[in-house]
C-alpha cells in the first residue's frame, strides 16, 4: 500500500519522507498510461512476477522501465482513491480505512524497487529520475492527504469508532489513519492547504538535491597511495582492499575512499599522520568545500522550511511536531535525557584524552592530539591498558560464519527457521538470499543481504523492503526484507573478516529484519518496522547484545582457516575492553542528536536569521562543552539521517531505544538464560510480532511488565559500577 512508501526503513535514506506540490491531473487510469505510452506493454514492473516467491525479476528491469511503471501505478492510486470517495455507501471501515490501506498496490510494488535500487545501484540516470519521481508521488501523497471529501469520510469513522464494535487491531488502524490525515494538514483552510503544498514540494526536491551531493562528494574523494611506505599499519586486509581498488579504478598503488568502514579502519591503522589528516579533512569536509556539491544553502532552506511547516500545522518548531508522536513526546524532554548520559560521557572523554596525550608525551614524537589521531591513539592506549588488539579478533569473524551465528540466535529465541535460497533473482552478484520458515513450514519471509561497498551503493548499513506483510481478504502477503552494510570487500578467494563492532552492525540490522519479517498484524499500515523512531531502534539493537555474548561466541567465534573456537582468554579480554573508549563513543553520538535537534527547534524567524551553517553548529557544541578534538559523528553536510533521511529531530532515538534494549536484555540476564523460552515469546508477541498495534510504551510495558531503568544503559557504557562493586 502507498502509505508504506512513507516509513522510511531504520537508518535508510528516504526518497518519499517529505512532499511536493505539483498539480493533480485529471483521474486516469493504469490502462489510460499503458495506451498512451507503447513501451509499457513489455514492462517488467507491470508483469506479474513467475518468479521464486514473487522477488523483483531485478535483471529484466532497465532504468527506462521505471517513469513508465510509476506513472501507472499513480493512475491506479488515482483509481483507488476515487473509488472511495465515489461510492455511494456511508462511510464504513471496509469501505473507506480498509480500502484506503488497501490502494495503490501497483504503485507500492513499482516504487519499492526504484527506491532500493537507487540506495544500491545506482547511476546518473536513476539520480535525475529521483527527483523527477519524487515530485511525482509526493504530490499525489499531497492531494490524497489535502482531499477533502476523503478526508471527511475517515473522520466520520473515526467520530463513529465508539459505536462500531470493531477489534484493537481494526480500532488500532482508524486511530492511525485519522491521526496521518490531521498531522498532513487535512484540517487546515484551503489557502494553507496550498501553502503545504508549495512548501513540501520544495522540500522534496531539496531532500533530494542533499542526498545526491552526498553520495558525489563521499564517492569523489579517494586517497591514492603510491609509496608502500605510507602503508605502515595497515593490515594485510586493508592492503590488499587498497590493491584492488586501485586495480578496479586502472590505477597503480593502493586507493582508499570515505566508505564508514574504510575510514574507520584507515584512521584506526595508519601510522602516517598527515595521511590520517588528509582523511579527517575528507570526511568532515564533504558537501561543505563551497563548490556545485556544497549543502549549505539547501540545509538552510530546509530548516526554516520545516520551521515554517510546523507553524503552520500549528506547532512550535519542527521538533514539536516530530515528536508529539513519539517516545519523548518534547524536545526538551530528548535533550534532558541526552544530557543524563552526555555529561558522564563527555567527562570520559575528557579522561580518554588525557591518556592519549600521555601516551604521545612519553614518546619520541611530540604533538598535541587532534581530532584525526582520536581512533589511532585510542587502539593503542586499548592494547597497552587491556592487552587487546582488535585485529587479533578478526580472524574469528568471518561475514558467513556471523550471518549464521545471528540466524541460530533468532532461531532459538523465534522459533524459526532459516535456509538459504539460490536460483533467485538478485540485484547485484553480491546479494545472497534466504528463506525464513515457521516449524510447520508456512513462509515468515524472504531475507536477502548486500554486504559490500561499491561506488553506486550510498553509505552506512540499513534495512529495507521489497515487499510489506498483510493479510486482508484472505491474501496473506509475506514480506521480502533486505539488509546493507557497507563491508570492505576483500581480495579475490580472500575472507571477508569483520571488526567486532562490524559484527554488532549485521546483528543490529537483522533485528530490523527480524521486526519486519516477523509480522503478524493484518493491515500494511500497521505491519513490520513502523512506528515512532525512539521505539523502531530498540528490536535492533536489542539483537546485538547476543553478539557478544561467551555462550554465542563460543559456539560461532571460529577461526576462518583452523576452525578453532575463539580463546576464552580473547573474550575476557574483548569483554573487559568492551566500555573503553565510550566517552568518545558516547560524545559524538550525543553531539550529533542536539545539533539535529538544535535545528529543528528553530523557530521561522529564528531560523531566517541564521546563514552560517558552521557558525551555528559550533555556538550549539560549544555551549555544551564539547572539546574540539572530538567531531560530532556526522556535522550537518553529510547529516543524511536528518537532511535526505527520516530522522529529523530523531537521530537521539539510538540512545533513547538504549534504554529499551539495555533493560530488556537485563530480563534474560536476570533470568539466568539468554534464550529463556518465557521472555523470548513474550518479546516476539508484543515487539517483533506487534508492530504498531499500541503506543510504543506500552508495547514495552507488555514485554517487560515495567517501565525501562535507565541504570543498565549507564552501566553498559561504563558510566555506572556492575551491582556489587565498590
Amino acid at each position: 500500500m502507498w502509505r508504506s512508501l512513507l516509513i522510511v526503513s531504520a537508518a535508510s535514506a528516504a526518497l518519499l519522507g517529505a512532499c511536493s506540490k505539483t498539480e493533480n491531473e485529471p483521474s486516469t487510469t493504469a490502462t489510460d498510461v499503458a495506451a498512451e505510452q507503447p513501451e509499457v506493454k513489455d514492462n517488467p514492473l507491470l508483469a506479474n512476477w513467475e518468479t521464486p516467491y514473487d522477488i523483483p525479476p531485478f535483471s529484466e528491469i532497465s532504468d527506462e522501465h521505471y517513469m513508465p511503471a510509476i506513472e501507472a501505478g499513480i493512475a491506479e492510486l488515482r483509481s483507488d482513491i476515487e473509488a472511495i470517495i465515489e461510492t455511494e455507501e456511508p462511510p464504513g471501515f471496509e469501505n473507506t480505512i480498509v480500502a484506503l490501506d488497501q490502494s495503490g498496490q501497483l504503485l507500492s510494488k513499482v516504487a519499492g524497487v526504484f527506491n532500493n535500487i537507487t540506495n544500491t545501484d545506482t547511476n546518473d540516470q536513476l539520480r535525475d529520475l529521483e527527483a523527477e519521481i519524487g515530485r511525482k508521488l509526493t504530490a499525489e501523497f499531497d492531494a490524497i492527504y489535502l482531499n477533502e471529501r476523503l478526508f471527511d469520510r475517515v473522520k466520520t469513522v473515526y467520530e463513529n469508532l465508539p459505536t462500531m464494535g470493531l477489534g484493537r487491531e481494526e480500532e488500532r488502524l482508524v486511530e492511525l489513519t485519522y491521526r496521518d490525515f490531521t498531522r498532513r494538514g487535512a484540517d487546515l483552510s484551503e489557502a494553507d492547504k496550498e501553502t503545504l503544498k508549495e512548501i513540501n514540494s520544495r522540500l522534496s526536491v531539496l531532500s533530494t538535491q542533499f542526498g545526491q551531493n552526498l553520495v558525489r562528494e563521499t564517492n569523489g574523494f579517494e586517497l591514492h597511495i603510491t609509496d608502500e611506505a605510507d602503508l605502515a599499519g595497515l593490515s594485510s586486509t586493508m592492503i590488499s582492499a587498497g590493491r584492488a581498488s586501485a586495480e578496479a579504478k586502472g590505477l597503480e598503488g593502493w586507493v582508499y575512499n570515505l566508505n564508514r568502514s574504510t575510514y574507520e579502519a584507515f584512521m584506526t591503522q595508519s601510522e602516517n599522520r598527515d595521511l590520517r589528516l588528509e582523511m579527517f579533512d575528507g570526511y568532515r569536509n564533504r558537501a561543505s568545500n563551497g563548490d556545485d556539491r556544497d549543502s549549505d544553502a539547501i540545509i538552510l532552506e530546509t530548516v526554516r522550511l520545516r520551521a515554517e511547516r510546523a507553524q503552520l500545522l500549528g506547532y512550535e518548531s519542527h521538533a514539536h511536531f516530530q515528536l508529539e508522536t513519539r517516545m519523548a513526546k518534547t524536545p526538551e524532554s530528548a535533550i534532558e535525557f541526552l544530557m543524563l548520559v552526555w555529561e558522564p560521557g563527555l567527562a570520559r572523554a575528557k579522561e580518554e584524552l588525557a591518556d592519549m596525550q600521555a601516551l604521545v608525551d612519553a614518546s619520541d614524537d611530540q604533538y598535541k592530539v587532534g581530532g584525526h589521531d582520536w581512533w589511532h591513539l585510542s587502539e593503542k592506549v586499548r592494547q597497552e591498558k587491556y592487552a587487546f588488539d582488535d585485529a587479533a579478533i578478526k580472524p574469528y569473524f568471518e561475514l558467513g560464519t556471523m550471518q549464521t551465528a545471528a540466524f541460530e540466535v533468532a532461531s532459538k529465541l523465534f522459533n524459526i527457521e532459516i535456509e538459504p535460497l539460490t536460483d533467485v533473482p538478485v540485484w547485484n552478484d553480491v546479494v545472497t538470499a534466504w528463506k525464513v520458515t515457521n516449524p510447520d513450514g508456512s513462509l515468515v519471509g524472504i531475507f536477502m543481504a548486500d554486504m559490500y561497498a561499491r561506488d553506486s551503493k550510498r553509505g552506512g548499513a540499513w534495512m529495507s523492503s521489497y515487499r510489506s506483510a498483510s493479510h486482508v481478504n484472505g491474501d496473506n502477503v509475506r514480506p521480502i526484507v533486505t539488509n546493507n552494510l557497507n563491508l570492505l570487500k576483500p581480495g579475490e578467494g580472500e575472507p571477508t573478516l569483520m571488526a567486532f563492532g562490524d559484527v554488532e552492525t549485521l546483528y543490529h540490522e537483522f533485528g530490523h529484519a527480524l521486526h519486519g519479517l516477523l509480522t503478524t498484524i493484518k493491515y500494511e499500515r500497521m505491519s513490520g518496522v513502523g512506528g515512532p523512531r525512539d521505539y523502531t531502534e530498540f528490536p535492533a539493537q536489542m539483537m546485538e547484545h547476543w553478539a557478544g555474548e561467551p555462550e554465542v561466541l563460543a559456539e560461532y567465534a571460529l577461526h576462518y582457516e583452523t576452525g578453532e573456537p575463539i580463546p576464552q582468554e580473547l573474550i575476557e579480554k574483548m569483554r573487559a575492553a568492551s566500555t573503553f573508549n565510550q566517552g568518545f563513543a558516547t560524545t559524538e553520538y550525543i553531539a550529533a542528536s542536539l545539533l539535529d535537534l538544535h535545528w529543528h527547534m528553530l523557530t521561522p524567524e529564528q531560523a531566517a536569521d541564521v546563514t552560517d551553517v558552521r557558525a551555528f553548529e559550533k555556538e550549539v557544541l560549544e555551549s555544551y562543552g564539547l572539546i574540539p578534538e572530538i567531531e560530532p559523528r556526522y556535522r550537518s553536510n553529510y547529516f543524511s539521517h536528518i537532511f535526505s533521511g527520516g530522522y529529523s529531530a530523531g537521530y537521539y532515538a539510538y540512545l533513547w531505544s538504549e534504554i529499551l534494549d539495555s533493560d530488556g536484555f537485563m530480563a534474560f540476564k536476570e533470568a539466568g538464560d539468554i534464550f529463556d523460552p518465557v521472555l523470548a515469546k513474550r518479546l516476539k508477541e508484543n515487539i517483533y510480532e506487534a508492530g504498531e498495534l499500541e503506543e510504543a510504551d506500552e508495547l514495552y510495558r507488555r514485554f517487560r511488565g515495567a517501565d525501562p531503568s535507565p541504570e543498565p544503559l549507564l552501566r553498559n557504557r561504563g558510566f555506572l559500577p556492575d551491582p556489587g562493586e565498590s
